[in-house]
């Protein structure tokens, strides 16, 4: 098993975004995928840098929540 972020930032994520993006822990970094299938993903060691990064793309390019 690998050492990630606490799960409760990732949860917190995932109510929060889950709609518009896939959101995942890996080796102790957290991602953000955009479920459109647009831009990169994005990449941060903390659930609260993630944010700021999924805050900061959807402000430039929103994702559509009704995505399947």
């Amino acid at each position: 098993m690998s050492a990630g972020p606490p799960p409760d930032g990732l949860d917190e994520l995932r109510h929060h975004w889950g709609e518009a993006y896939d959101i995942a822990a890996d080796d102790g970094v957290c991602t953000a995928t955009r479920k459109d299938g647009k831009g990169a993903a994005l990449a941060d060691p903390r659930p609260g840098g993630l944010r700021l990064r999924i805050q900061a793309g959807y402000a430039a390019m929103p994702v559509p929540r009704d995505l399947p």
